[in-house]
Order: structure tokens, then C-alpha cells, then sequence
């Protein structure tokens, strides 16, 4: 391999580094890190797949109504580690979660804690609070 090709294997690889964690700083971008809101409502679907799965949680509002939060969770990799698959949640339950709510006030966030039954289960570590 000349020195050009082992230069250019190189910077391809740093490069591509780079979008990961760019990736994973979108976090940051999206939702807010400082706040934390507790949701409590019904599963409505959980999608679990690659890279993140995610679920639609329906939460009662204070006056009657109801607002169907999209959630983005962990890695399916972190969810399996915690013992959570496609069938440990199903439509219907009862979940409470932690969230970091979405920047922009839609019902959307990135789930930091769950709580399944009597687990409460710590899926994001990004800050000084872990």
C-alpha cells in the first residue's frame, strides 16, 4: 500500500469516527439536557429497532384530555442488557418514564429513566446527574 492510499485509510476512518459522535451529540441539539419532565400514561406501541427504539406513550391531560408523546429510548444493545425486548412492554400498560423533553415543546423526548413494574431502569447517562 502506497503512503497516498495508507493516508487516505486514515483519514476515511477519522472521518468516519467523526459521524458517530456527531451522531450521539444530536442528543444535545434536540432535547434539553437541563430539564427533566415525569410522564405517566399508557403504552400505545413500542417499536424496537436499530439505532434507537422508541415508544408512544398516551398521558392524560389535567383537563380531561390526552397527549401522545413519541419517546426515543436507548440503543436495542442497553435495552437488552436491562432485560427489555420486544415483548416486555405491551399496548395497554402502565409506564412512568423520565424524560429530557424535546427543545422545540412538542410531546417528544429521550427517555433517561423507566419504570416497568418494580424496575426502575436508568437508560441514558449524559451528564453530572449519573
Amino acid at each position: 500500500m502506497s503512503l497516498r492510499t495508507a493516508g487516505l485509510v486514515v483519514l476515511a476512518a477519522l472521518l468516519m469516527g467523526g459521524v458517530g459522535v456527531q451522531a450521539h451529540h444530536a442528543v444535545a441539539g434536540v432535547y434539553d439536557l437541563n430539564k427533566e419532565v415525569v410522564l405517566e400514561g399508557r403504552l400505545k406501541k413500542l417499536n424496537f429497532a436499530n439505532p434507537h427504539a422508541s415508544i408512544e406513550l398516551t398521558v392524560p391531560n389535567k383537563d380531561g384530555t390526552f397527549t401522545d408523546w413519541v419517546l426515543t429510548t436507548a440503543s436495542i444493545t442497553t435495552l437488552t442488557r436491562e432485560g427489555i425486548n420486544k415483548t416486555s412492554m405491551k399496548p395497554g400498560e402502565i409506564l412512568k418514564v423520565t424524560i429530557l423533553p424535546a427543545r422545540n415543546g412538542n410531546p417528544a423526548g429521550f427517555i433517561r429513566n423507566l419504570t416497568l413494574g418494580d424496575r426502575d431502569i436508568k437508560l441514558f447517562f449524559g451528564d453530572s446527574r449519573d
